[in-house]
């Protein structure tokens, strides 16, 4: 599944990221949004982080690199 970070980069499962509240980063362990409209899905929490507890927004996360 993909969709838009904060600046609207495409973020899917294997995307490194960094949470913009409060900076911790890591790699998108998986996103669950089925049956969300992607703008839905973009406002909501449901994006799992690998070494970071809890699900995050995706406009809350920040893109890193080119993946």
């Amino acid at each position: 599944m993909k969709t838009y970070d904060r600046n609207r980069n495409a973020i899917t499962t294997g995307s490194r990221v960094m949470v913009a509240t409060n900076g911790a980063t890591g790699v998108i362990k998986e996103i669950c949004g089925e049956g969300k409209s992607e703008e839905q899905l973009r406002r909501s929490d449901c994006v799992s982080i690998e070494g970071v507890e809890g699900l995050f927004c995706p406009i809350d996360l920040v893109r890193l690199g080119f993946h």
